[in-house]
């Protein structure tokens, strides 16, 4: 798999862009990715966090 630089970067931009009313998939599409993708990423995220801090 080929590694995105900024992938954080842009799941940050579509989570503000769905906190302030736009859906998933248009958040996506505007951004340039599919919905598939920032779910996959979001989900790598969340999982890494919760490996930073086991026990907090």
């Amino acid at each position: 798999m080929i590694a995105i630089p900024d992938k954080d970067q842009k799941c940050g931009k579509i989570e503000a862009l769905i906190e302030s009313g736009m859906g998933v998939c248009e958040s996506c599409r505007e951004i340039g990715i599919s919905e598939k993708t920032f779910y996959r990423w979001r989900n790598a995220r969340a999982k890494q966090d919760t490996r930073a801090d086991p026990l907090d």
